[in-house]
């Protein structure tokens, strides 16, 4: 029996703007956990003829109960809206799909419109449905969505927990004797307190990979200085590094490693289906955490494939053959390339104000035209798949950011 689907609309409305806000709301990892997904129990990527174009069977429990779903992959625009549909083999629900979307005010702010599809799969899952969308969605998506804005508003660093903080038996006193020990040894009094709080308040899953080039720039430092502090750091005992190796084409870390001695071995990435090795120069990122003995750290998945899974990836559609999409992003000047998971190559396209302001680009059975058309900072694109199958349009900056540590930077020191 085929039971109906039930759909849900909430709206808030935040005092940030849709650029300020999505790097936090699209951050589905720490969304999930704040808004009480169980962590996941099981991921996998490949060795299934269900999980193509980026899709993954997943495992979890709620309440007791386990539940398996497969995840197409997020379709999203920066920075007006996002989604995921999950389709569950096993537990009460059938199917959930959802899908937030962010609206510019005249006045400033956003309007955040998010809405949630409810298939029950039993009966259990037609009881259930009732339940979890009005009486906990809201509740709880509507809190996490509140204490974004609050952090955009306040400016505060991403990584400060929304939540209360937990050392080890004893933590404490350790890091208080590590900050000792390292003004004994000469670091900079004001960045080592920068570098203590953040220990003290950090979010458990920012602080699994601290960058220590984006914490410079939230304290407006000196790069290199910072990197010295969080490197000297490790030999008191306030901090542990890990070299994180990170697949060429989507930029994921894919292994994360304590020293160097295996990193030049192959490394096979699920999501693009590719083997590569490790380049010093591009691919291999210094990050640190907190030391065990101070704070353990978050590494649960809670949720896989989010758009802040692939940052430079601006827009993502998934679109069967024969079909076409079209979607208006907010651009920044620069290169970009548009490609399909499936297909090689890509399409050159370069960012500028004097840029079409309409452009329609299509996939085919044939290799991407070798051109660089020029789009308008926020073009209307027409996605069209005509390549005889079912592809992921993914529209990405060519530049990486400039945040990650790469081992040749530290080398260079």
């Amino acid at each position: 029996m085929r039971f109906p689907t039930k759909h849900y609309h909430w709206q808030w409305r935040l005092r940030s703007d849709p650029e300020t806000l999505w790097p936090l709301v699209t951050n589905t990892n720490r969304f999930d956990r704040d808004s009480g997904t169980p962590r996941m129990t099981a991921v996998r990527l490949s060795g299934d003829d269900r999980l193509t174009n980026a899709r993954a069977w997943v495992r979890l429990p709620a309440l007791g109960i386990p539940l398996e779903y497969v995840q197409e992959p997020f379709e999203w625009t920066y920075p007006h809206r996002f989604g995921v549909t999950r389709r569950y083999t096993a537990g009460p629900l059938a199917e959930l799909r959802t899908l937030a979307e962010l609206f510019p005010q005249p006045d400033g702010g956003t309007l955040l419109h998010y809405h949630v599809w409810m298939r029950a799969r039993n009966l259990a899952g037609l009881v259930a449905v009732p339940l979890v969308g009005p009486l906990v969605f809201q509740r709880t998506f509507g809190r996490s969505f509140r204490d974004y804005d609050q952090m955009a508003i306040s400016g505060q660093p991403p990584y400060i927990a929304s939540a209360d903080v937990k050392f080890m038996s004893g933590g404490k006193k350790r890091l208080e004797s590590a900050r000792r020990r390292l003004l004994d040894d000469g670091a900079n009094p004001a960045l080592l307190d920068q570098l203590v709080a953040a220990i003290e308040q950090g979010d458990p899953t920012a602080l699994a990979h601290m960058r220590p080039y984006a914490l410079a720039d939230y304290w407006k430092a000196d790069r290199a200085e910072v990197l010295k502090l969080c490197l000297v750091a490790t030999r008191h005992g306030l901090l542990d590094l890990r070299w994180d190796i990170l697949c060429p084409s989507c930029r994921g870390v894919k292994v994360s490693l304590p020293t160097l001695g295996g990193v030049s071995r192959t490394i096979h990435c699920e999501l693009c289906h590719v083997d590569f090795n490790a380049n010093f120069e591009r691919s291999v990122e210094l990050t640190f955490r907190p030391n065990p003995a101070i704070r353990t750290v978050e590494e649960g998945i809670f949720c896989v494939g989010g758009p802040q899974d692939t940052p430079h990836v601006v827009a993502q559609q998934l679109i069967p053959d024969g079909e076409s999409r079209v979607i208006t992003p907010t651009l920044e000047p620069g290169r970009y390339r548009l490609r399909t998971l499936r297909k090689p190559g890509g399409q050159a396209l370069a960012v500028d104000p004097g840029g079409l302001s309409e452009l329609t680009l299509t996939a085919t059975e044939v290799e991407w035209p070798n051109t660089e058309p020029r789009l308008a900072i926020t073009p209307t694109l027409h996605f069209e798949n005509q390549s005889g199958e079912e592809q992921l349009f993914m529209l990405e900056r060519y530049a990486w950011g400039d945040q990650a540590a790469l081992a040749a930077d530290v080398t260079m020191l």
